[in-house]
């Protein structure tokens, strides 16, 4: 094997995980791990209190966005990919800005107003940032593609 088939072989792999999707039916499938996710989530909330059950659901939400993220339009034609990355490039900076200016800002108001008088600046968990992220691209994306119609 020469160097030009080995970087034409690299090239070849690379472009194919670039445009890595899921089909179209993930969809639908990352659609009703949220719904049961969110589902146990309340349950959980309001009568069970179990602290597995709760991350289950919390990683169940995050596993269905991002099925759902991935996932293929029925019509995958030039402009969905370009709403596609324009969502996540809006997702990115939108997450980042949310993360680090106006949670811990609110963090920091909120122990100010509540019983503790002193204030603490309190990190975001990657749950939080995780979900921030896709659920912005989510519906973002989704928001262009009515938009663009």
């Amino acid at each position: 094997m020469n160097v030009k088939s080995f970087m034409e072989c690299e090239r070849k792999s690379l472009e194919k995980m670039k445009r890595y999707q899921l089909s179209n039916k993930f969809k639908k499938i990352g659609i009703g791990i949220i719904i049961i996710s969110v589902i146990a989530f309340i349950v959980n909330k309001l009568s069970i209190e179990n602290i597995d059950l709760k991350l289950t659901s919390k990683y169940g939400i995050l596993i269905g966005l991002l099925l759902v993220s991935i996932s293929k339009e029925k019509i995958e034609d030039e402009l969905i990919k370009s709403l596609r990355m324009q969502s996540y490039t809006f997702a990115f900076i939108a997450g980042v800005i949310i993360t680090l200016l106006t949670n811990p800002i609110f963090n920091y108001i909120a122990n100010l107003i509540s019983e503790k008088q002193e204030g603490s600046f309190e990190g975001v968990g990657d749950w939080e940032i995780l979900w921030i992220l896709l659920s912005i691209q989510v519906f973002y994306f989704e928001f262009l593609k009515r938009m663009n119609k």
